[in-house]
């Protein structure tokens, strides 16, 4: 795999790891945002597949 499809699937990780974090934080609050954390969920899916098309067309 090239370096640049690298740095792009780690881009794409990272991306994904900080909408996880942050979905994990909304649901830790003493009022959970369910909806917001929702949303990071779908966004870590989203981007994880992403990475999934850098990868595969590596």
């Amino acid at each position: 795999m090239d370096e640049a499809k690298v740095q792009e699937t780690r881009a794409w990780l990272t991306k994904a790891f900080h909408d996880l974090e942050s979905a994990e934080w909304l649901l830790a609050r003493s009022d959970p945002l369910r909806e917001a954390a929702a949303f990071h969920c779908q966004q870590t899916a989203e981007k994880a597949l992403k990475e999934g098309g850098c990868y595969e067309r590596a």
